[in-house]
């Protein structure tokens, strides 16, 4: 049978709605990452902390790590700069399981989405639930972060595995 272009048959949007509904669900509920975010983390085993170089004024991390008391997860924390001299192109992120859960950046200005305040000028969190559809507004909510100030990339890394609850064993300065 011949359909109009715009007609579509019920039964082909049944089968859309079914393969929509069969896809694999994220291991984690959206409570067991917040506690395994706020769980003290070490660097795991045979690990060290580096930043490498990209180039003459930025540089990268990524780090696996494990938590102190709990299962064995896949657990990474990366960050980037783009200049060591300017810390608000700095960029870090907690990755479990290869789903990034949350992250810290900078932006100089706000961003608004159909009249509501999406990302806030200045430091924010991103807090990230792969359980949800990304159409949903909370699937990546952009908290403020008024008291996050770092002076350079070193107290940026610092302040970061700090607020993910991550001990570094760092003494003195990285760069």
């Amino acid at each position: 049978m011949i359909y109009p272009l715009f007609v579509v048959p019920r039964v082909i949007t049944a089968s859309v709605q079914r393969n929509r509904e069969s896809v694999v669900k994220y291991p984690y509920s959206s409570h067991r990452i917040s506690e395994m975010v706020a769980a003290p983390k070490c660097l795991r085993e045979h690990e060290s902390f580096a930043i490498k170089r990209h180039g003459s004024e930025g540089g990268a991390f990524d780090v696996r790590l494990d938590l102190l008391d709990g299962p064995f997860i896949d657990l990474r924390y990366i960050g980037k700069t783009y200049d060591f001299n300017d810390v608000t192109g700095s960029e870090a992120s907690l990755l479990l399981d290869a789903y990034r859960v949350r992250g810290v950046g900078f932006n100089k200005v706000g961003k608004r989405r159909f009249y509501k305040d999406r990302i806030p000028p200045g430091w924010h969190q991103n807090v990230i639930d792969p359980n949800l559809s990304t159409v949903d507004e909370n699937s990546n909510r952009h908290i403020p972060l008024p008291d996050f100030a770092p002076v350079d990339f070193d107290d940026f890394v610092r302040k970061t595995s700090a607020l993910w609850n991550i001990d570094l064993s760092l003494e003195e300065r990285l760069l």
